[in-house]
């Protein structure tokens, strides 16, 4: 019996005590559930706000849920979603009475205030895994700038991207701190873009006391399919004009020292991406670089234009002039040289960095650029065509359900009438083309005036990238460097869920691919034979039904088009005209990933090599997107050779000042376009000339047989609002003709009266008296009666020969009023004379006519 009581005891106690690891486990050292623990945001969690969730799992709203809201914080704004969340604590809802989004709650009311960032709690996706030794150690950090205080904070790094450290992740028990960073969030670089500053340029911030640079500012809105804690981006708001610096600490020794900086602008093809999803702690902490990145408004709210004064565009490359202004004034606080300032990115950032490199407002900023897979020189870069640009926001006004009668109306019902959301989240159906948005060149249009605008400030581009570079538009010592991957637009066959999960692509789908290229892109003047053209520069002959090399040629149409032919176009521009020039084109992809061969190498998959993720934590990244082990060797070799090239270039406008890894670029001249082909570190080698019958097949010759690539989608015949612009012509000019014929009609007039005046002068230039010598007059003498009159006869008296006068006064002909004064009448009375009355003359004339009787004249 002792034995069953004591098994029993056994038993209760082993329950006993997993019952309180299971409870103790769920909770850390703070008194919260472990981050591994909670739950994992699912992206699109569109669950109402129930009255009562505290009977259920919180799950964090990603931006465009029901219950997603961003609060403002010391004059900041910042999402209101954190990694700390528990079933307890729920976020404040300004629905519920009683509520504030600034604080938190629990279901017997009690309220706590969120604090943004770090400061409410340890932030992995901040300041990656928590680690009891970084417990302890110094957090704030505060710099001052043009703008006022900002206050920072540092990250602790533990690993090291040397080839020749033997650490590697999980090999040794206890982990090892080999740098920090520091880190500023959410600096605001110009006032917030919302009510009357929507659809207009960036305006220089007004400043603050103190920010708390400690979390991400929003991104910009965009379609919600690209945010969301999963794909690493946790807020949007229309507010969203914000910058991130990543610095190395300064030394006490390194106090007057300055850094590269280093201007990333993100891709996204101008319709997405933020600047949070570029982690820069590994570049620039042990490569001794300041790097900047960026948020700029995308899609419509960015780069809608009207090509008139209701909208004329360009408000997200403004934004990246204004930030890269800001980096240029404010350098010298983060210990940044002003005077080395490299643009890079990938795609649209590539494309916005060629740009700014011969926009007259920061070409002299600009020292370097570095451009990923995207070419100033590409026609999707920029918009030249005002009716492209017109076609493009008549097609989204419709999609949006806006007034396209005009641009007026169309812009105030987006301004008036819509949220950022909606218009952030409408996205074009694919037959509007590959990328809708792009800035424009300025459109000779004059620009609006707004209060709190100066005209200035709308300019970006008069003439176009090629023109500007011709003429040597640019910093005189820019340095440039160019990379482009082998299978570039692979991306382009993944995105399309039709295709999955085999992503198989025929020879009729090809074919169908190609007639759309030549229909959006305008090839109107030989639909035929254009279409023939593509399909034979892109056909596999020695086997063209084969599915494979179909897809391998549609990857290849594509790449070309878009990315190599503007990439080759720029280059030899620029080698022309003496500036240094570095490519490279990278064959080898990131062995972890374990691509497709046919995808192994898509556009930006430099993005994570760049940012150093085979050295990072991954918290530092989305969820669930990497383990912390996975990097094979090469990964981290090629990671450490990217990271090393781009700030040797940065610095010295070298990308191998010192061989990297036994690896080195070689200029590119005019004839021998050089280039490094990376392959591997171990066998990449320096070759020339890529894909040169391509290039020119886009560059050279379709643009001579059907004329300038400009996008035409449909409607294509039914411009917005154009077809007013004939009939006002018409109207304008109908009704100055017809005002030129009747001012003609009053000149003639005018002449033939004035020539009628001259006719009666020769013809009739004597009064009209009898034929005969003696003729009795009218003498018209004045009675006591003023009312009755009375007629004499008299003598006619001769009278001095008339002139030519200025006035005079008419009868049946016209005699001058100092002629009239001279005259003398007789009296009835005396036999002289009398000065006052006018007679009329006698003179013989046989053309005079017969003078009528009872013509009375009146004393002058």
């Amino acid at each position: 019996m002792a034995t069953v009581n004591g098994f029993k005891f056994k038993i209760i106690i082993l329950l006993c005590s997993e019952f309180g690891s299971y409870v103790l486990g769920q909770y850390d050292e703070y008194g919260r559930t472990p981050y591994h623990q909670q739950n994992q945001y699912n992206q699109y969690n569109n669950n109402p706000y129930n009255n009562n969730p505290y009977n259920t799992p919180y799950n964090v709203p990603n931006p465009g849920d029901r219950d997603y809201r961003t609060y403002f914080y010391k004059g900041r704004r910042y999402g209101q979603q954190s990694n700390y969340y528990n079933n307890r604590w729920r976020p404040g809802d300004p629905r519920i009475q009683g509520q504030d989004e600034h604080f938190f709650y629990d279901p017997q009311g009690n309220e706590e205030p969120i604090l943004p960032g770090i400061l409410g709690a340890w932030r992995t996706d901040l300041q990656g895994k928590f680690r009891q030794q970084t417990k302890d150690k110094p957090r704030d950090i505060f710099v001052a700038t043009t703008h006022g205080q900002v206050q920072g904070f540092l990250v602790y790094l533990f690993d090291n991207p040397d080839p020749d450290s033997l650490y590697r992740p999980g090999s040794e028990f206890i982990e090892r701190e080999y740098g920090m960073t520091e880190v500023y969030l959410g600096i605001p670089y110009a006032e917030p873009p919302i009510l009357e500053g929507r659809f207009k340029p960036p305006r220089w911030h007004k400043g603050w006391q103190l920010l708390q640079a400690v979390d991400f500012g929003p991104a910009c809105p965009q379609p919600a399919r690209y945010v969301g804690v999963t794909k690493g981006v946790r807020d949007m708001d229309e507010d969203c004009l914000y910058l991130n610096i990543y610095k190395p600490p300064t030394k006490e020794s390194e106090v007057g020292q300055r850094f590269p900086i280093m201007f990333y602008i993100h891709g996204g093809d101008f319709i997405r991406g933020a600047s949070n999803t570029f982690p820069a702690h590994i570049m620039a902490t042990f490569y001794n670089v300041v790097v900047v990145t960026i948020n700029y408004r995308l899609g419509a709210l960015g780069f809608i234009s009207t090509g008139d004064v209701n909208s004329p565009g360009n408000y997200g490359i403004l934004d990246q002039a204004m930030a890269l202004k800001w980096v240029y004034e404010n350098a010298d606080n983060f210990g940044g040289d002003r005077d080395s300032i490299t643009l890079f990115g990938p795609g649209a950032g590539a494309a916005s960095a060629g740009l700014l490199m011969v926009s007259p407002e920061t070409k002299h900023i600009v020292s370097k650029v570095i451009a990923q897979s995207g070419s100033a020189l590409a026609d999707w870069t920029l918009i030249v065509d005002k009716y492209r640009a017109q076609n493009t926001s008549r097609v989204f006004g419709k999609l949006i359900g806006c007034s396209i009668e005009s641009s007026w109306k169309l812009m105030n019902c987006l301004k008036q009438g819509r949220s950022f959301y909606e218009i952030g989240n409408s996205e074009f159906p694919p037959e509007v083309g590959l990328f809708p948005w792009a800035p424009v060149i300025e459109m000779n249009v004059t620009m609006p005036y707004y209060e709190g605008w100066n005209e200035k400030d709308w300019h970006f581009l008069r003439k176009t990238p090629e023109e500007l570079l011709r003429k040597r538009q640019f910093n005189p010592n820019l340095k440039y460097m160019s990379g482009i991957t082998l299978q570039e637009a692979a991306s382009f066959i993944t995105s399309n869920k039709s295709l999955e999960p085999n992503y198989i692509i025929d020879e009729q789908f090809f074919e169908q691919k190609i007639w759309e290229l030549v229909l959006r892109y305008n090839y109107t003047l030989n639909l035929n034979g254009t279409f023939e053209a593509i399909k034979y520069m892109y056909t596999y002959w020695p086997d063209p039904t084969n599915k494979t090399h179909i897809r391998d040629k549609y990857v290849q149409m594509l790449s070309d088009f878009l990315y190599t032919a503007p990439n080759d176009k720029i280059v030899k521009i620029l080698v022309e005209q003496g500036v240094d020039v570095y490519q490279y084109v990278l064959n080898t992809t990131i062995e972890s990933f374990k691509l497709e061969e046919w995808r192994k190498v898509p556009h930006d998959i430099e993005h994570y090599l760049l940012s150093g993720a085979p050295f990072m934590d991954v918290e530092f990244f989305p969820d669930g997107k990497f383990k912390r082990d996975q990097w094979t060797n090469n990964d981290r070799n090629m990671s450490h050779f990217f990271m090393k090239a781009y700030t040797n270039f940065a610095r010295y406008g070298d990308p191998t000042y010192t061989q990297i890894l036994g690896l080195h670029f070689e200029k590119a001249k005019h004839g021998e376009l050089k280039y490094l082909n990376l392959n591997t570190t171990y066998n990449s080698s320096i070759m020339w000339n890529f894909r040169q019958t391509e290039s020119a097949f886009w560059s050279q010759y379709l643009p001579i047989v059907v004329g300038y690539l400009v996008p035409t989608y449909p409607p294509t015949t039914e411009y917005w609002w154009e077809p007013r612009a004939p009939l006002q012509i018409a109207f304008w000019s109908m009704s100055g003709a017809c005002l030129l014929l009747v001012v003609l009609l009053v000149v003639c007039c005018m002449l033939w009266r004035n020539a009628k005046r001259q006719s009666d002068r020769y013809y009739n230039d004597v009064f009209m008296v009898p034929d005969t010598d003696t003729e009795e007059g009218i003498d018209n003498t004045r009675i006591a009666n003023p009312y009755d009159y009375s007629e004499k006869i008299r003598t006619p008296v001769s009278v001095p020969a008339r002139t030519n006068s200025a006035s005079s006064f008419r009868t049946e002909s016209a005699v001058s009023l100092k002629e009239m004064q001279g005259f003398m009448s007789s009296s009835p009375s005396e036999d002289y004379p009398r000065k006052g009355t006018p007679v009329l003359s006698h003179r013989q004339n046989k053309n005079k006519t017969q003078l009528m009787q009872g013509v009375p004249q009146t004393d002058v």
